[in-house]
């Protein structure tokens, strides 16, 4: 009994080691943002859709050992993707101005990419999500409101 007992506790104690080192904030950030910010957009037709573009700039380039991943921000994640020049960018597309046409089950479809973070965002907190020798980490940083630039038409 006591055995079987002790086994059980193991068991619990590996389990709670790993559920919760799963989503850690790093206390220390290997990188150095030159810039980051986002834009929301709206298409300039009725029904064209809507998003956030998230821009991040790193001071100096990422090692081979690190993989940038994704980003989670105003309870959406995306991937980032390398623009060259220490450049990155994200696209979070969101339910304004989406056309909806009640004859097509698009309606109920759940974006692809967009899913819940596990952590608590307030304001423009975002999670910066990567991969050092194929072990995720999570660091937590602010990005800038930047308005878009209305062009003439």
């Amino acid at each position: 009994m006591s055995h079987k007992k002790n086994s059980f506790i193991l068991i619990l104690f590996l389990l709670s080691l790993s559920c919760s080192k799963q989503f850690n904030l790093e206390k220390i950030s290997p990188f150095v943002f030159e810039e980051s910010y986002y834009q929301s957009w709206i298409a300039g037709v009725r029904g064209g859709g809507s998003g956030i573009n998230i821009y991040l700039t790193l001071e100096v380039s990422v090692n081979k050992n690190i993989q940038i991943e994704g980003i989670y921000f105003k309870e959406k994640y995306c991937r980032l993707l390398f623009q060259g020049d220490n450049k990155y960018l994200g696209n979070i597309i969101t339910n304004q101005n989406k056309e909806t046409n009640p004859l097509k089950n698009s309606i109920v479809e759940v974006e692809k990419g967009n899913k819940p973070p596990p952590f608590n965002l307030e304001g423009n907190d975002a999670v910066f999500v990567y991969l050092e020798n194929k072990i995720k980490r999570y660091v937590k940083l602010t990005l800038n409101k930047k308005e878009i630039q209305s062009l003439p038409m």
